[in-house]
């Protein structure tokens, strides 16, 4: 298939994708009422469905690898939401969250781990939260949870040095 814009479609059922971040992470359906999601049905490999405003479509006439923000890099049941698309919409979540202060925010910024218990039986995703921000998709594996982590963030929010200056030095 293509790879121009034109090979994007409308997600067949978003309904699928609204029940369950309203499952896992309590986000309710209104807070999304201005979105819609598109794919890539034919591809081959990885289809990753995308959250677009709804005044927003892919342009036909530009050739457009993404469009929007990437929510699943696949669809469910093997998919589960990327951490761009949880910080930019998991603040209002009232499940899986697991709530850190901001130093131990730092701290899973730069891959460390912490003990912690898991939510549920799945295990994860699980939205980490500081008082801050919302750091991401974090994972609870072998009672230690782990925060995906791209890895140029750290070095947005502080250098080393300076994070060893405080104490908080990996």
């Amino acid at each position: 298939m293509s790879r121009d814009s034109a090979a994007f479609e409308p997600y067949p059922d978003p309904g699928e994708i609204w029940r369950y971040l309203e499952d896992r992470f309590g986000l309710e359906r209104d807070l999304f009422a201005r979105h819609r999601l598109w794919w890539r049905a034919g591809d081959k490999r990885e289809k990753p469905v995308w959250i677009v405003h709804e005044d927003c479509a892919p342009p036909v006439e530009v050739k457009v690898d993404w469009v929007g923000l990437c929510l699943m890099r696949q669809p469910p049941p093997r998919g589960f939401p990327t951490s761009a698309f949880l910080r930019r919409f998991g603040a209002p979540a009232t499940r899986n969250v697991v709530d850190v202060d901001w130093d131990t925010g730092l701290r899973l910024m730069y891959n460390h781990q912490i003990e912690h218990a898991p939510l549920d039986d799945k295990g994860g995703p699980y939205i980490v939260r500081s008082p801050r921000t919302v750091l991401g998709r974090g994972w609870v594996r072998k009672g230690r949870l782990i925060l995906d982590t791209p890895k140029g963030w750290p070095n947005q929010l502080m250098p080393r040095t300076e994070l060893a200056e405080v104490g908080e030095a990996p």
